[in-house]
């Protein structure tokens, strides 16, 4: 789109960008800018930080201009059915509130949770909660559903991190696998409570790594289990598993898996662990970038 003037001589949706906003203004708010721009006026959660007001308030004026409805003149078929699926897929959550005196409680927790507008869904998490191990099954099937990573459909990508707060909040033990394969699907924020729920479920999560990390041969699960390790650097068992992994060859020659080990090993209380730490650290075959992270730890013991 062309962002210099106010023109709209030329077709201004060569940005995917405004593809994209049209997309989520038909998939969530009914197809109307109006609804849209109140929405982000008041910064509801399901807000993308790359939609700026400013730009969908062209889109609407272009609308206006053309007397046409963007999307059906520039949606492509694949944009077409994207949003046919999101619109599918609230009408499913929402037939849930028509069935009376339902038999199972669940898919309206569920449906609850997803559509909460609470970034947080205190509520709503501690209503699943309360629902202990039964719930978990259907919590551990939302969790690997494609579709709610995607800001299309209904809780704007936000609900796998939901669904990780509540089987944190249950702690239940058959979530292991599933947290663990979800790490690195959503963002940062995401990955964080993946990290607090596999603590929060204690010494299966912490066996279930250590296992994992010590396989071979290497590949990204090592690593993916070395990051969730460092939620646990504070367990000394898992600190000092941490570092003999570390001082083998084949770990220290991968950067990102011998710095995640490095960071638990922050955990270390054993005065020789640490002594041994600080030798390893002096050890010319060491990355460079490696030995100022673990020196940074050792600093960081002394102060």
């Amino acid at each position: 789109m062309q962002e210099s003037d106010g023109s709209f001589e030329h077709f201004p949706l060569a940005d995917t960008i405004d593809h994209d906003i049209l997309m989520h203004r038909d998939a969530h708010f009914g197809g109307l800018f109006s609804v849209m721009l109140d929405y982000y006026q008041k910064e509801g959660k399901g807000t993308q930080p790359e939609f700026t007001i400013e730009r969908i308030e062209r889109l609407k004026t272009l609308e206006e201009q053309m007397k046409e409805n963007l999307a059906a003149v520039f949606f492509t078929a694949q944009e077409t059915q994207r949003v046919a699926d999101a619109r599918e897929a609230y009408q499913h959550l929402r037939s849930i509130y028509e069935v009376k005196k339902p038999k199972n409680r669940f898919p309206q927790l569920i449906a609850d949770l997803i559509l909460s507008e609470d970034e947080e869904a205190e509520e709503e998490v501690k209503a699943i909660a309360a629902e202990k191990d039964k719930i978990v099954p259907t919590l551990i099937e939302l969790l690997g559903n494609e579709q709610f990573y995607d800001p299309l459909f209904p809780g704007y990508g936000l609900a796998p991190s939901l669904v990780v707060k509540c089987l944190g909040a249950i702690g239940d033990k058959r979530a292991i696998i599933s947290l663990f394969e979800a790490l690195g699907q959503g963002d940062f924020f995401a990955d964080d409570q993946i990290l607090k729920a596999l603590r929060a479920i204690g010494d299966s999560a912490k066996t279930f790594l250590l296992r994992v990390a010590a396989g071979r041969p290497l590949n990204e699960d090592n690593e993916r289990a070395a990051i969730a390790l460092v939620a646990f650097k504070e367990d000394p068992e898992v600190a000092a598993a941490c570092f003999d992994l570390l001082k083998k060859d084949d770990i220290q020659k991968d950067l990102c898996l011998s710095t995640y080990f490095a960071l638990t090993c922050a955990g270390l209380q054993d005065p020789l662990l640490r002594e041994e730490f600080k030798a390893l650290a002096n050890q010319p075959q060491l990355n460079a970038m490696l030995k100022e992270d673990m020196k940074s730890i050792i600093r960081d013991w002394a102060s």
